[in-house]
């Protein structure tokens, strides 16, 4: 009977200690969501802020904080002195600003208030020193971005040297006739393919990653990414997860707006107008002639771009394949001048499907469709007008009509 009361007296001990842990617990974790809360509605205020820093600029040297957009606009000023200065004051909003020594050297950091910052500079190369957590996050973000720069750029010079070196093999190994130009000649095409990596990829990465969605880094860097057809119901994604206070921040509306007109532009997209631009021969387009085709490939080009010559060369000599596939390719000059497109029409004999646009239909181009600049491509349905794609594929990629198939089998 002892021992029985006993056990019961220590199951109901550990049963109290056990709810008093709860209680504790639960009881931390509303005072850090309340806390957490009061400091990101503190980023939504008007706040104070200091940077102390230290530079080897001269005696007297101005240093200002300045709008990162807009250099003019200065928000504070001082003087070094002793190779030290202070720069603080009061700002309307958190966000990206940026300090300048003497009218040179600059450097952009996230200011917010209730947080240190120390900036030290020496010749132009600035290091900062923050309890602020927005800073920490674009500080390491530029250091990763930089070290991807200097990645991609040992990479590009290491194919360009593997390609001058089997260039200067070919003579030998075109005297040996052992199949061995052939193959290298596979092997520089291939490496002459392989395009940049696009360092802005990095901005969509940190965007897309959920690590970062109460951070106002991600808003304020829609500002460096392409919104498409492709990606945008990703980018929807990542700021409907966005922390539900920090959506009243400027950065935010700014990011949700541009993800929303292009939301929108997809789902009201226009129709491709019924234009009527002439060719070479002055004969005018007539859509209708391609209704009995699976789709067209509208490339826009300029006797003035190296790059989109290069482009529709590679695509034109690509047509007897892409027209066997049911698919039909006509081209648009974005060209002013109309006689530098006649004559390089006629060196690149792009056939009677070469069109040029007059500043109206170039107007249009660039206000329905987003297309200002060459090469571009638009997409279409032959049958409704109805815009496929307006980004298309690279023509010039070796897999490209293979990925045109791919497109026609899910549209």
């Amino acid at each position: 009977m002892f021992a029985y009361l006993k056990t019961e007296s220590i199951r109901i001990i550990k049963f109290v200690s056990y709810f008093c842990f709860l209680l504790i617990f639960l009881g931390a974790a509303a005072c850090s969501q309340k806390k957490d809360n009061t400091k990101k509605e503190e980023l939504l205020k008007t706040f104070s802020y200091k940077i102390t820093g230290q530079t080897d600029a001269a005696e007297g040297s101005s240093v200002a904080l300045i709008d990162p957009e807009n250099k003019m606009q200065q928000f504070a000023k001082t003087k070094v002195a002793n190779g030290q200065f202070v720069l603080e004051g009061e700002l309307a909003m958190t966000g990206f600003y940026t300090v300048q020594v003497n009218d040179g050297a600059t450097y952009t950091l996230f200011l917010e208030g209730n947080s240190d910052y120390d900036l030290k500079e020496n010749k132009g190369l600035f290091t900062l020193t923050t309890t602020s957590d927005n800073a920490m996050d674009f500080l390491q973000f530029t250091a990763k971005y930089r070290q991807r720069e200097k990645d991609e750029k040992l990479k590009t010079e290491n194919r360009r040297n593997r390609i001058g070196t089997l260039n200067g093999q070919l003579a030998d190994m075109a005297a040996r006739n052992d199949g061995s130009y052939e193959k290298t000649i596979d092997e520089i095409q291939s490496l002459s393919a392989i395009k940049p990596y696009d360092l802005r990829d990095l901005y969509a990465d940190f965007i897309l990653d959920s690590m970062h969605r109460s951070s106002l880094v991600l808003p304020y860097f829609f500002k460096y990414v392409s919104i498409d057809q492709d990606n945008f119901k990703k980018f929807d994604g990542a700021l409907e997860r966005f922390d539900a206070t920090l959506q009243k921040h400027p950065y935010y509306k700014f990011a949700r707006e541009k993800v929303d007109r292009v939301s929108d532009f997809y789902q009201n997209m226009p129709v491709f107008p019924t234009i009527t631009p002439m060719n070479v021969q002055r004969d005018s387009l007539r859509l209708r002639e391609f209704s009995n085709s699976k789709m067209l490939i509208v490339a826009f080009w300029k006797a003035s771009s190296k790059y989109s010559v290069s482009d529709v060369t590679v695509l034109r000599k690509k047509e007897p394949k892409l027209n066997a596939i049911g698919v039909r390719v006509i081209y648009f000059s974005l060209d002013s001048d109309q006689d530098a497109w006649i004559k390089s029409s006629n060196s690149l004999a792009l056939g009677l499907y070469n069109y040029y646009l007059n500043t109206n239909d170039r107007a249009t181009m660039e206000n329905d469709f987003g297309i200002d600049r060459a090469p571009s491509y638009l997409w279409i349905n032959p049958q409704t007008f109805k815009i496929l794609s307006l980004t298309g594929e690279d023509p010039t990629l070796p897999s490209f009509v293979g990925k045109v198939k791919e497109f026609l089998m899910k549209n």
